[in-house]
């Protein structure tokens, strides 16, 4: 039940972070409007092949679930890797190299 729970608690926090309906998130991720609310209520036991495609829309570790471990991105870092997933390479590569910048500004207003 704590995998689940966990799970459920997971998916539906991300769901409401990004301003979803359930039933859209079933859309964009490819799985039915039930496993979603099944998931979210806790008495779902999805299939690899149904929970796969919505761990990775909702780009959520699925590893770190099963093996009960804290999600190793924290809400930043899951809102980075969302606006990154809609990205073209060319743009990805673009971001990465501004980021740099960024940081490397940063840095050196603080030394």
């Amino acid at each position: 039940m704590m995998v689940k729970k966990l799970l459920g608690d997971v998916v539906k926090e991300e769901r409401l972070r990004r301003k979803l309906s359930q039933n859209t998130l079933a859309e964009q991720a490819n799985v039915s409007l039930r496993t979603i609310s099944d998931i979210e209520n806790y008495v779902a036991n999805p299939q690899l092949e149904t929970l796969f495609p919505l761990v990775s829309y909702l780009n959520i570790s699925l590893d770190a679930i099963i093996r009960n471990e804290e999600q190793p991105m924290d809400t930043t870092m899951r809102q980075i890797m969302s606006e990154l997933s809609q990205c073209t390479d060319e743009e990805k590569r673009i971001a990465l190299s501004t980021l740099h910048g960024l940081l490397s500004g940063i840095r050196e207003t603080k030394e």
